[in-house]
């Protein structure tokens, strides 16, 4: 599980992480050029970046099922939209309450499994130039060997468990999900099923990681998974695990957003008077 250092608050509080999922930074990538990839959230606590997320509908984000787990009971945590800095004061901003949690499983061991999430914001962003949809594709066959982007503000020193302020990418490779099982690699520990992908470096110096968790893998401009996890960072038979976007998966996607959809009359991301919540906050 790729979460940021708000996860050490959690450590202290006696909550308890295995080292599996102690993750440091996204590695050997370079900052995006400022919002340039306006499909990307923020999903924050108090202010403190937990997890990456992308923005497929005005009032719907797709994340990891995982950073449910981070969230204190009682207490959701804020999305923001439109971002390149997390911590200046960005005009470009836009900062939502959550309305609800949408994990596939409902229980926390079939996060693992089953790690994607959707999460309803209390009212639908303002589409612009900073802030943009990526779009589900009905077709999600990739290649193994196939270059894909990833990113997130994950830490980028691997000695400090401290997220990035500026947006990162790095571009990964595609490894077969025969060899990710294989006793070389991650030996069915965990089993990477169908409904994942691995993808990496064969030097193992470009990965996501802590930080990175519910960000997108983009191949070729379309998206096709979300970050999840992996053993450590930057190892080479140890690369990053994502959550395949397959068929069952975007059917259930649609599912969700299908009454969301039935609100939203001028097509432009603005619904009818019907709309939820109060407004975003910039």
């Amino acid at each position: 599980m790729r979460l940021s250092s708000f996860a050490r608050f959690f450590l202290t509080a006696g909550i308890y992480l295995s080292s599996e999922c102690l993750h440091t930074e996204i590695i050997g990538g370079r900052e995006v050029q400022p919002h340039s990839r306006p499909f990307m959230a923020s999903i924050q606590y108090r202010g403190s970046h937990i997890c990456g997320g992308v923005l497929i509908h005005p009032q719907w984000v797709l994340t990891a099922a995982h950073c449910y787990s981070w969230f204190p009971r009682g207490r959701l945590p804020t999305v923001v939209l439109g971002a390149h800095s997390l911590s200046k004061n960005e005009p470009t901003k836009q900062t939502f309450e959550i309305k609800k949690l949408i994990p596939f499983s409902r229980s926390p061991s079939g996060f693992k499994s089953h790690d994607i999430m959707l999460i309803k914001l209390h009212s639908a962003a303002e589409l612009n130039k900073y802030v943009k949809l990526l779009q589900l594709r009905s077709k999600n066959y990739i290649r193994d060997g196939t270059k894909c982007q990833v990113t997130g503000w994950g830490a980028t020193n691997p000695d400090l468990l401290k997220t990035s302020d500026t947006l990162q990418e790095v571009t990964v490779t595609i490894i077969s999900r025969t060899l990710c099982n294989s006793q070389s690699y991650y030996n069915r520990k965990p089993v990477i099923t169908r409904d994942m992908i691995c993808a990496g470096d064969a030097k193992g110096q470009k990965d996501s990681c802590q930080g990175d968790s519910g960000g997108p893998l983009v191949c070729k401009g379309v998206l096709h998974a979300i970050v999840s996890g992996g053993l450590k960072c930057g190892i080479a038979n140890k690369p990053g695990i994502y959550t395949l976007l397959t068929k069952k998966y975007q059917s259930w996607i649609k599912s969700k957003l299908a009454p969301s959809e039935s609100l939203d009359q001028r097509g432009d991301g603005q619904t009818s008077s019907k709309k939820d919540g109060p407004g975003g906050k910039t």
